[in-house]
């Protein structure tokens, strides 16, 4: 295994454990709305680096 897919697996096994506790605190859907604002967070950050890489190609 690389390290990417070590880190990769690693951030999968917390977020299991994070979504096992929510639901048995009764706030999955709390949790499951905090992840998607992350991930468009991170989407939207990783479009404009990609953005910013296209327009400063020759």
């Amino acid at each position: 295994m690389t390290g990417w897919q070590i880190i990769g697996a690693a951030m999968v096994g917390y977020l299991l454990l994070l979504a096992r506790s929510a639901w048995k605190q009764g706030e999955f859907r709390q949790f499951l709305r905090s992840l998607a604002i992350v991930a468009l967070l991170i989407g939207g950050v990783a479009g404009a680096v990609a953005a910013a890489i296209a327009l400063d190609s020759p």
